[in-house]
């Protein structure tokens, strides 16, 4: 017999043809059941001693043992322990194969599925949470992954890496946001998934939230937003497109600026929009959208439909350049012109009128003016021996207020007169300067410090007052005759007091004086 057995009555052999009552064989079975007890170390090797492998086990040879495996004896015909009697520990050296699970697998919460090491386990440590740890990296080689609600990566710094190559990825900046980088420079793509894009819709969308609250309404609503939207209706040869800002205060966001597909650019407020017209080069005000400038709001460029303004409110008004020309609309028609270093010209339907001189101003034609101040002291006329005019229109007159200091009169009228009531005209010639009177370019009359000379007959209706004073000698007298009643200076002196014929009136034809020359 082997080792592994020991047989209950050793004084008997059992041979051939011997009787085995009930005790001997109730002895031998125990004795075979020791020899397969485990504490016992028997083996079943399949030595001559022991006999053959047992390569078949069960009632029903469920279980069949080979040299390197042991099998079912059908395929999927075979249960490996119950829902009440399990196996306690799983040890597999190798590759484990699970075809399907017909119900499920459960891991107690306090174990873990573990691979190869320590560090790469699935576990459940909480209900309804599935915890996967790896030292390195967890792999999914699958063509699609399907998350039904969030993802989330807890760790600062966490990078969520795209693409064959990992060349584009997303970094998570601490309390901040995320970083995105690209091999060859990042693009964020949104398509709406519409075949039917029409006018208006939006194509695509960036909003900026702020948190929600516990009570009001303004941090649930859009603080801010980038809309991109279809201008036309999309074709095969049209997908024309908007870029639509919009931003608010205290409610919904509302478009501010908006980049059409032709490159224009839009300025939306209250009441007024500002364009930049791509085609036109030109930053287009729609009426009463004004330019403002300065801190204070100084200067204000404003069109209001009907007119346009330049309102400067603080200091002067500025405009420098080397040439300043102001003209009609058209470019035809010169209003001003200014030129550096040269003249300022002054236009009256294109005609130069007024120009600025090195030595002061020149006018082309007349000047109508409520007042004219002289800061000097000169009217002159630089056209050769012409002359100047002061020509008041219809019965105005020229008035001067205060002394009239010429070299020259000329008088086209016949009249100098005082408006002045009962005002008088005097003619004072400055230290010995004389007055002179006279007649067709000769002189007679003239003062002097002594009196006057006159050149010529002095002839008047009537004399008054005394005349005093001596004759030159030399003076020519005239025969005064009876009858004459003409002053003159005479040879010969009468005075006529007859009394023509008794009736006692005075001759007419007396003589009132004369000057006796002796």
């Amino acid at each position: 017999m082997g080792t592994g057995y020991t047989r209950n009555d050793t004084a008997n052999n059992i041979a051939d043809g011997n009787v085995i009552n009930a005790a001997d064989f109730d002895g031998e079975y125990d004795a075979i059941e020791a020899a397969f007890n485990s504490s016992t170390g028997h083996t079943h090797d399949g030595t001559a001693a022991e006999g053959g492998p047992i390569t078949v086990i069960g009632p029903a040879q469920q279980l069949v043992a080979t040299a390197t495996s042991i099998n079912p004896s059908t395929n999927a015909g075979l249960d490996l322990g119950t829902t009440s009697l399990q196996f306690k520990d799983l040890y597999v050296d190798g590759t484990a194969f699970i075809d399907s699970f017909s119900g499920d697998m459960s891991i107690d919460t306090n174990n873990k599925l573990q691979f190869r090491d320590a560090d790469l386990s699935i576990s459940s440590t909480a209900d309804g949470q599935l915890d996967v740890a790896s030292d390195t990296t967890v792999k999914f080689t699958s063509p699609e992954v399907i998350m039904t609600d969030d993802v989330r990566l807890q760790s600062d710094a966490a990078v969520l890496t795209f693409g064959a190559d990992d060349d584009v990825k997303l970094t998570h900046v601490a309390d901040t946001g995320l970083g995105a980088t690209a091999a060859s420079g990042f693009q964020l793509s949104l398509q709406t998934s519409d075949i039917s894009v029409d006018n208006g819709n939006t194509i695509g969308k960036i909003s900026f939230n702020a948190p929600l609250e516990d009570s009001g309404s303004d941090a649930r609503l859009v603080g801010a937003e980038i809309d991109a939207v279809a201008e036309n209706n999309f074709g095969a040869a049209d997908n024309s497109t908007a870029l639509v800002f919009k931003t608010n205060t205290s409610a919904t966001a509302t478009e501010r600026v908006r980049i059409k597909s032709d490159g224009d650019v839009v300025f939306t407020g209250a009441s007024a929009n500002m364009v930049w017209d791509t085609s036109a080069n030109a930053l287009d005000f729609a009426d009463n959208a004004s330019i403002v400038v300065g801190t204070g709001d100084d200067l204000t460029i404003t069109h209001n439909g009907t007119n346009s303004s330049i309102v400067n409110a603080t200091n002067e008004l500025i405009i420098q350049g080397d040439g300043i020309t102001v003209q009609s609309n058209t470019g035809t028609e010169k209003y001003i012109d200014m030129d550096v270093n040269g003249a300022v010209n002054l236009y009256h339907n294109d005609v130069k009128k007024i120009e600025t001189t090195a030595d002061g101003v020149d006018v082309s034609g007349d000047i109508s003016v409520g007042n004219i101040n002289l800061d000097g002291n000169t009217v002159s006329s630089t056209d050769t021996n012409g002359n100047i005019n002061l020509s008041p229109n219809g019965t105005g007159t020229v008035v001067i207020n205060t002394d009239l200091d010429i070299d020259n009169i000329n008088i086209n009228g016949n009249a100098i007169t005082s408006t002045n009531t009962n005002g008088g005209i005097d003619i004072d010639p400055n230290g010995t300067g004389v007055v002179t009177l006279k007649y067709n370019s000769s002189d007679v009359l003239e003062t002097s410090a002594t009196g006057v000379t006159i050149t010529g007959t002095v002839t008047a209706t009537t004399f008054s007052g005394a005349i005093s004073g001596t004759v030159a000698a030399g003076s020519t007298g005239v025969t005064q005759s009876q009858g004459d009643n003409s002053t003159k200076l005479a040879t010969t002196a009468y005075v006529d007091t007859a009394v023509s014929g008794g009736s006692g009136t005075t001759d007419a034809n007396a003589l009132a004086f004369a000057i006796a020359l002796g």
